[in-house]
């Protein structure tokens, strides 16, 4: 058992078979030739050689299919998480000076000093088992900023397939007001080159849908740049490689400034990571009817991303469309994508010197073909459609993406989403039921006059409190008798919840309105027990279902009989002596609580609970003797012993 759970991926070899490998083998030899097209794009769009893109592609999803939970998940470069990186070094500074204007070799050390840290973070989140926090990220969010992320792309990508020369702008406007500017200087070659990609693209992808139409395209323009000799006409090639194998990397010497610097892009990186990855992961395994263990998927992310540290690579996540393309693929393991991971070494040793002909024009094209398809359209207009709080979201999510830095804009999205969850769970409805309501008809035939019933559904934890408490005084505020307490949809209550509801027997107790709750959930009712509020009501006061509620409640009000203000039981003489024998003060009679009752016409409400002794009735409506005269049941309340008004 443990060694399954330090080695996930022994329970995949210990079963492998014949027919895996070819299945698995296949979705690989499908995957790999789109993954390292892509790779060198998203490395385009982090600001880094491609170079950098195809060394994320080896090592880091190797470790990530074999530590993950999904069996389908191919991770590597990602278009959102190069956004934040090329951000990070634009906005990021380093005594003094930004990481984007250092030489290569200390501006790619600060990017595995990322990698490393985004590796770090995601590896403890899942080891405290912090996989379904995912959870808490508003869907409006993630469509918000991927719709954000998708127009940054191609706005960052129009200098380059438009061939405009001089350093490119930074932010979204402004590098909409520079390709705006730049159109009488555009470079018609590098503008021919993009368009033909696109084209070239679709027109390859309409043959099938696992054939390399990307790969295939870059091919096409490599040759025709190669042929025309464009390098001379103005248009930037990639250029060689250095080196085929991924070198060994180490991220800056250990500082604290530097680790403070990089700390919070890493955590966006990380945070945005997960939510994708998890997305993805959840998503297959609903699909597939597999189990999926989130935390330990944030385990394999992140010892993936550390390898990307290691090895030269940029950081990365899960990536849907390759994810997807392993399962149409007919891959069938985890093994899939580490033969990917495998693979696109020797794809890299056979493309290498046809990739130093390759346009970069060509890649802004695939950018910006993947940045019209990341708009998802239909998830926009649900959000537009559904309620006013997710069409806010997704305002405010988007136009932090435009307006500030991408990291920025994800502790925005992440802060709305937390917020969003809170408000919602601090709000608990209560609601007060009607004759006629279905809930009543479990009840008696004839309900006497003066029974209030409230419902309470949601979490009443210490944020839900002060909403509580206003919402059931708002209610309690007309003339009744007696007030039955619904939780029966109340699922969790905390030591705050159940003094908020101690502080609304009070209330009630003070007005001499008696109290039934009705609790059903087993796990509430343990609660309330241990606080001492259940042991304070005592029988007669407590039920397990509604129907059980309102008979008690109108067995009590049944018994009294109210004149002129005095309410007295109406009862046999035989009940009133045995509970008097039993030590216990029978409520006789006693005067109305209040004269606002008496001026509203209203029925006084008997008072209970006379000289700290609490009278029980049977579901029956008989009076029930305390256990014992004497002693005083214990109560987490403090005000339980002190003697009612």
């Amino acid at each position: 058992m443990r060694a399954a759970a330090l080695f996930p991926f022994l329970e995949t070899i210990r079963k492998y078979s014949a027919q895996d490998f070819k299945a698995d083998m296949t979705a690989a030899l499908t995957v790999t030739p789109m993954a390292v097209p892509q790779a060198m794009a998203y490395a385009i769009i982090a600001g880094v050689h491609p170079q950098y893109g195809i060394y994320a592609c080896m090592l880091p999803v190797v470790l990530a299919a074999l530590w993950g939970s999904s069996r389908f998940m191919a991770a590597g470069p990602t278009n959102a998480i190069s956004m934040i990186i090329f951000s990070t070094l634009a906005t990021v500074s380093v005594g003094g000076e930004l990481i984007i204007n250092m030489p290569e070799e200390a501006r790619m050390a600060y990017i595995f000093g990322m990698a490393l840290l985004c590796g770090l973070i995601q590896v403890g989140m899942g080891l405290a088992r912090m996989g379904d926090l995912v959870n808490f990220i508003s869907h409006s969010v993630m469509v918000a900023f991927t719709a954000g992320a998708a127009l940054l792309i191609a706005a960052g990508q129009l200098h380059m397939a438009l061939g405009l020369t001089g350093p490119k702008p930074s932010g979204f406007f402004s590098q909409i007001f520079g390709a705006l500017h730049g159109l009488p200087f555009v470079n018609y070659w590098s503008l021919g080159i993009a368009i033909a990609t696109i084209v070239l693209t679709v027109s390859f992808k309409k043959i099938s849908r696992r054939f390399p139409a990307s790969l295939a395209a870059l091919g096409a323009v490599t040759l025709l740049a190669a042929l025309f000799d464009v390098g001379a006409r103005g248009v930037p090639l990639v250029g060689e490689i250095p080196s085929v194998v991924p070198p060994f990397s180490l991220p800056p010497s250990f500082s604290l400034d530097a680790v403070r610097d990089l700390f919070m892009p890493a955590l966006a990186i990380a945070m945005l990571g997960t939510v994708e990855s998890l997305a993805i992961g959840k998503q297959l395994a609903s699909i597939k009817g597999d189990v999926f263990d989130g935390s330990q998927e944030l385990i394999g992310q992140g010892l993936g991303n550390i390898a990307a540290g290691l090895t030269s690579g940029i950081p990365g996540c899960g990536s849907f469309t390759r994810s997807a393309l392993v399962v149409t693929s007919g891959g069938r393991t985890r093994m899939g994508t580490v033969f990917s991971g495998i693979l696109a070494l020797p794809l890299l040793f056979a493309l290498a010197p046809l990739i130093s002909w390759l346009p970069l024009p060509a890649l802004s094209g695939i950018l910006l073909l993947i940045s019209f398809r990341m708009i998802d359209v239909e998830a926009i207009r649900l959000c537009v459609v559904a309620t006013s709080i997710d069409r806010a979201v997704l305002l405010i999510t988007f136009l932090s993406t435009l307006l500030f830095d991408l990291e920025k804009a994800i502790f925005i999205g992440v802060l709305l989403s937390l917020t969003l969850f809170i408000y919602k769970t601090a709000h608990p409805r209560v609601n007060r039921l009607h004759k006629g309501d279905p809930m009543l008809r479990e009840g008696p035939a004839e309900l006497p006059q003066g029974i209030t019933v409230y419902m309470i559904e949601g979490t009443l934890f210490f944020g839900a409190i002060h909403e509580l408490e206003r919402l059931l005084y708002a209610e309690d505020s007309e003339p009744t008798k007696l007030v039955v307490l619904h939780l029966s949809r109340v699922f969790w209550i905390d030591a705050s919840g159940a003094h908020a509801l101690s502080q609304f027997i009070e209330r009630c107790y003070a007005r001499s309105l008696p109290v039934i709750l009705v609790v059903g959930c087993p796990t509430v009712r343990a609660i309330l027990r241990r606080t001492g509020l259940l042991e304070y009501l005592s029988n007669g006061f407590v039920a397990e279902t509604t129907g059980e509620g309102l008979r008690l409640a109108a067995a009590m009000l049944n018994r009294f009989v109210c004149r002129e203000g005095q309410c007295s039981v109406a009862d046999t003489d035989e009940t009133s002596e045995a509970a008097t024998d039993a030590g216990a003060t029978p409520p006789a009679t006693v005067q109305s609580a209040t004269a606002r009752n008496d001026a509203a016409g209203a029925s006084a409400a008997p008072e209970y609970m006379t000289q700290s002794a609490r009278v029980s009735l049977d579901t029956h409506g008989n009076v029930l003797p305390p256990e014992s005269a004497d002693t005083e049941p214990a109560t987490a309340n403090p005000r339980a012993t002190k003697e009612r008004p």
